[in-house]
């Protein structure tokens, strides 16, 4: 698991190990990172189902797909700030 995995997928359900993480990074992520956050754990998400499903590794499939529920959210929420309150950057 690389750094990244461990970012997105455990940090991700422990709030407070996500916030933490970016403590000790010492800033908090801009608008573009956040973004190329996104697309990378949806690519990540997606090459774990489909990687997962073909090897049958039912926990990657498992792990990819709650990793896209939690991205689809993400946007979501991102969206509504766009459209809520302008452009964000």
């Amino acid at each position: 698991m690389t750094l990244f995995h461990a970012t997105v997928d455990a940090y991700r359900r422990h709030r407070p190990g996500y916030e933490a993480f970016f403590d000790g990074y010492g800033r908090r992520l801009t608008e573009d990172e956040r973004a190329r956050l996104l697309v990378e754990t949806v690519l990540d998400a997606v090459s774990g189902i489909a990687f997962g499903s073909k090897t049958g590794d039912p926990e990657l499939v498992e792990r990819g797909r709650r990793t896209f529920v939690r991205c689809r959210a993400g946007a979501a929420a991102h969206a509504s700030r766009t459209i809520d309150g302008g452009d964000p950057r």
